[in-house]
């Protein structure tokens, strides 16, 4: 059912794509090659990345599109023509030549409002010309606190002005990330599945083996070596689950598992704290916790009881909360 009106009818012109027939027509062609050239290479997680005809990050468009459904006043235009784009508040989730041809309509004021981000750069905040530091936009989107603080410094360290950083993450699909068994019963958790990204694999032979001595059944999956259907049954077998990375810029990941009611215990090394970031942005009491070495992992494991993941999914984190979040920003533009 849609939910209670925020806001007066609203059109939002939502850009996964540039403007250009012929760049959008070769933008697709590029997705069907990769596709059949990870498939043909038995890559299934990078054929997966280029199932989706809309493009960008699957999970992001996913949540927004979805999100705006829940809302009755939204009318959402998803990569329409130049000339539908008059009069519209504009989107941008991660397409820099989106940004790039949107930006001299929005100068012109053709377009009422632009707001980019979370995924325009992904090494410096000066990639494309330092296009983000435009002052054009009206708004840039990032997935969590921590991601905020580094682009304002990075952005002062590059002579970059980025206007009104808003903090934004998205949503998960509570319906898909449902499981068939809750298992809310935390007395009972033997089952641990043990999520290894990046490097997160200096420590997973010592957290394998804790693990193992302390009598759990455990199962291993590596981040890139799977597709969502993959992780969503890892997830319905397991109880729980111990997380080893790096930093997230939100963790959607994370949220997926929480939303299965499969609370995580996220360890968070001693570099990524020096660096001012987060294994796990968005981590509560309800959906698990951090750990830094094996005392904290073992009192982890005793605090599983008290998670109630799924019910904090519902009430924080779902699409529909996503996009009310996304709309209270643009009601401050």
């Amino acid at each position: 059912m849609p939910s209670t009106k925020l806001c007066e009818h609203i059109q939002i012109s939502f850009l996964t794509k540039p403007l250009a027939s012929w760049e959008r027509f070769t933008k697709d062609c590029e997705r069907r090659f990769n596709y059949f050239k990870y498939t043909l290479r038995g890559d299934a997680y990078k054929a997966w990345t280029c199932t989706f005809p809309l493009g960008g990050h699957q999970d992001l468009v996913d949540s927004f599109i979805k999100g705006a459904a829940s809302f009755e006043e939204v009318d959402l235009l998803i990569n329409p023509s130049k000339q539908e784009l008059n009069n519209t508040i504009v989107y941008i989730p991660g397409s820099w030549r989106a940004l790039r041809d949107t930006l001299p309509m929005r100068r012109a004021g053709i377009i009422k409002k632009l707001i980019a981000g979370p995924l325009i750069c992904f090494q410096t905040v000066d990639e494309h010309d330092g296009i983000i530091g435009d002052a054009s936009i009206d708004c840039y989107i990032v997935a969590s606190e921590w991601v905020k603080r580094e682009y304002t410094a990075e952005a002062a360290k590059y002579g970059l002005n980025i206007r009104n950083i808003q903090v934004c993450p998205a949503g998960v699909d509570q319906c898909i990330w449902a499981p068939l068994n809750l298992k809310e019963d935390k007395t009972i958790c033997s089952r641990v599945m043990l999520y290894v990204k990046g490097e997160g694999n200096k420590v997973s032979t010592d957290t394998l083996n804790s693990l193992a001595q302390s009598g759990f059944d455990v199962r291993v999956l590596k981040a890139g070596s799977h597709v969502p259907t993959d992780y969503k049954n890892m997830l319905e077998w397991c109880d729980f689950a111990v997380i080893l990375g790096g930093s997230e810029t939100q963790g959607l990941a994370l949220t997926q598992a929480w939303s299965m009611n499969r609370p995580t215990l996220v360890y968070e090394s001693e570099s990524v704290i020096a660096r001012g970031r987060d294994a796990a942005p968005y981590i509560t009491p309800q959906t698990g916790m951090k750990w830094h070495n094996v005392e904290e992992l073992r009192d982890g494991l005793a605090a599983l009881r008290n998670c109630t993941p799924r019910r904090w999914v519902l009430e924080n984190q779902t699409n529909e909360a996503a996009f009310r979040q996304f709309l209270s920003i643009v009601k401050t533009l």
